[in-house]
């Protein structure tokens, strides 16, 4: 049945101000006014982007919108953003950086008409969009429903009564929806948690902006339900640790969204940018709460602790986790969304490491954004940008009310507390992180290695085929080859995996070995084998994405061949053959490849000449073991690459010179200064003698 409907004076008369601290703060903490200063800046950088975008209604004056004006996720959720953007730095107050009057109240006005728009077209407002379609009760309804809904609030006195009226009804419909409704339950392919993770922040919006309304306590209730039920593992269900409400979290929890090693699947990945939007969003719950003034409930931080260690062990050196499982979104330097994490469990968590990286992260965002012309990044949408700049108006809510947070650790601090190795045995990856290098290994839905250099994900992107390959244009994920056998080991300093991989089309025998060992090094070794003897088709294996420096368009390779000038956006499109058996990326990281006797080896840039499709992020990228045009031999066919990261061109030429491959029946022994590595195909084993 639906709920009662609320009167509308009394529905306008439940909203509690919004408190004037989380917009004027005065801050007696230089570190914390820094902080602030910082995200004020950004945010006011995407609003003068947003302020170019917006569309008057036509026959509609004092209505607008951005972009399509549609009724569908990409439509809807720009203009929620902007409305938010917009009430953030027309209500903000106090700072230097505070907009003048006049752009103060034309801000005020883009995010009444815009507010005015959506109100109107949701399933509440009894109107349309400009498509002829209503929005609200959707899939994502909830989401944009919560970002126009915070915008609101934060403007709520300078709203006409009617605007208020409407958008009130907007949070209590989106809020209703999941009184009844149970959480979503999902652990493999395509988890629940980011879902309900998001229906938790309109019931969380609804129960603190409108505490006064008769289901504000259900409102509650169902926020945290929703919340213990995103990050939720089966263990839970057994959990008798206190909850919230008096409730132990065993009462609370009746779903399984994430594997027992807090890691998430989703779009068919072990996904680790799905993990990092769900705890945001959970911190996003958080700053409800605290515009509240009200305690945060234990329901925000479920797991959320857990899933930080993860991210830990694959944190890069600049502010965002590396995505050793694979990027369907293409972008990777998520600084911009990530930086909620690092301030959310600063904040309410104590957490000195986490400090230290929002540090870095609103850093890196300055820098991006500066580079991309006030947008976040290389998606130069207002979706993303809008989204991105929610998150740092999170952050300088919480900010505004809790102070600096836990004090920052230092960068050596850091680095030594990020380093180790870690399995994760339900995502089915090995991670090795140490103050220098970033290596990994994964054979889940996607099977790839990758190996970073220091601040390498300006160098190296993950590439679905990274180091396994390509034969036919086939990578090794499941839907193309079946994992016959995989040994993954963990070692003091290192790990090693040993597996076998039965590639389509032909049945190929694909055997390879991946050994971290201690220092900067990676080594990865393979042995393919046709069936019956036949002929190896063409494949490049060897695979790595190529990336260029922020705000750069060049690269330069070397290798036997002298120096090559790689150019980015722009040039030739075209594959370039490049005969050599070592190749260096600007100075940052080296390859040595080793064939079995008798095999040149030729290396193969793929030059393209920009992105395409949503997320248009180039993506260039090299297979560094390749035969000449001409089909080989039957098999087997054995290859070696050493990746010397943190090395220079010239001290990659000079390994390439001392590193020995040498094959013995099923064994295949590489040695690199100070190191035998040992893969031993017909024992399933591998590893490494030395120092």
């Amino acid at each position: 049945m639906p709920e009662i409907p609320v009167a509308d004076g009394d529905l306008r008369a439940a909203v509690r101000p919004f408190p004037p601290a989380a917009l004027s703060p005065r801050s007696s903490s230089p570190r914390n006014q820094k902080l602030l200063d910082g995200y004020a800046a950004s945010i006011r950088a995407w609003g003068d982007v947003v302020a170019t975008h917006f569309r008057p209604v036509p026959g509609h004056p004092g209505w607008g919108y951005y972009g399509l004006g549609g009724h569908t996720e990409d439509e809807v959720r720009p203009i929620a953003y902007a409305v938010l953007v917009n009430a953030f730095l027309s209500e903000a107050s106090g700072q230097p950086w505070m907009p003048e009057t006049r752009r103060r109240l034309a801000l005020l006005e883009h995010c009444a008409a815009a507010l005015r728009y959506l109100t109107q077209a949701h399933v509440s407002g009894g109107g349309r969009c400009v498509n002829g379609k209503p929005w609200g009760g959707q899939w994502q309804s909830a989401m944009w429903a919560r970002s126009a809904g915070l915008g609101a609030w934060i403007a709520w006195p300078r709203l006409d009564p009617p605007l208020q009226l409407a958008a009130a009804r907007m949070v209590e419909h989106e809020a209703d929806r999941f009184l009844r409704q149970d959480p979503r339950n999902s652990e493999f392919g395509n988890t629940g948690a980011e879902e309900n993770a998001w229906n938790a922040m309109a019931l969380s919006l609804a129960c603190n902006m409108m505490p006064a309304h008769p289901r504000a306590s259900r409102w509650d209730e169902a926020a945290k339900r929703y919340m213990y039920n995103s990050i939720s593992v089966a263990a839970d269900q057994q959990d008798d640790t206190p909850g919230d409400d008096g409730r132990p979290v065993n009462r609370w929890v009746a779903t399984v969204n994430a594997h027992p090693d807090f890691t998430v699947e989703n779009h068919g990945l072990v996904h680790v940018g799905y993990l990092k939007l769900t705890m945001g969003e959970l911190i996003e719950c958080a700053t409800h709460y605290l515009a509240g003034e009200r305690p945060v409930p234990k329901a925000c931080l479920h797991h959320v602790p857990d899933s930080w260690g993860v991210l830990l062990r694959c944190m890069d050196w600049e502010g965002a986790p590396i995505y050793f499982g694979g990027n369907d979104w293409k972008v990777v330097h998520t600084q911009n969304e990530d930086v909620l994490l690092y301030a959310g469990l600063s904040l309410l968590h104590n957490d000195g490491a986490a400090a230290y990286l929002e540090q870095v992260a609103l850093d890196t965002l300055s820098r991006m954004q500066q580079a991309e012309g006030g947008f976040y990044n290389v998606r130069r949408d207002l979706e993303f940008g809008g989204f991105a700049a929610a998150r740092l108006i999170a952050c300088f809510v919480a900010h505004a009310l809790r102070g600096p947070g836990a004090e920052p650790v230092t960068a050596e601090q850091f680095n030594r507390s990020a380093s180790g190795v870690a399995s994760l045995k339900f995502a089915q990856a090995i991670l090795h992180r140490t103050p220098t290098k970033f290596s990994s290994f994964a054979w889940g839905p996607k099977r790839m290695a990758l190996a970073m250099p220091e601040n390498g994900n300006w160098v190296v992107w993950p590439h679905f085929a990274s180091y396994l390959g390509l034969v036919d244009g086939r990578d090794s994920s499941s839907k193309n080859a079946r994992l016959d056998v995989v040994c993954p080991v963990e070692r003091p300093g290192g790990f090693s995996v040993i597996g076998r991989l039965i590639r389509q089309p032909g049945d190929l025998c694909h055997e390879f070995a991946c050994i971290s060992p201690p220092g900067d090094w990676q080594i990865y070794i393979e042995r393919w084998t046709a069936p019956s003897g036949d002929r190896l088709p063409p494949r490049e294996t060897g695979v790595i994405g190529l990336e260029y420096p922020l705000g750069q368009n060049t690269r330069q390779l070397h290798g036997r061949f002298g120096t090559m000038l790689a150019v980015g956006t722009g040039g030739t499109q075209a594959v370039r053959a490049i005969p050599s058996d070592w190749l260096n990326v600007d100075d940052r990281i080296g390859y040595v490849i080793r064939r079995q006797a008798g095999r040149p080896n030729v290396i193969r840039f793929h030059d393209e000449t920009g992105g395409a499709g949503r997320v248009p992020q180039l993506q260039e990228w090299l297979s560094l073991a390749g035969d000449p045009d001409a089909a080989p031999s039957a098999g087997p066919d054995w290859s070696c690459i050493v990746t010397c990261l943190n090395r220079s061109a010239a001290q990659t030429a000079a390994l390439a010179e001392t590193i020995s491959f040498e094959i013995r029946s099923d064994r295949a022994i590489c040695r690199i200064p100070g190191l035998e590595i040992v893969a031993d195909f017909g024992a399933l084993t591998s590893g490494w003698r030395g120092p």
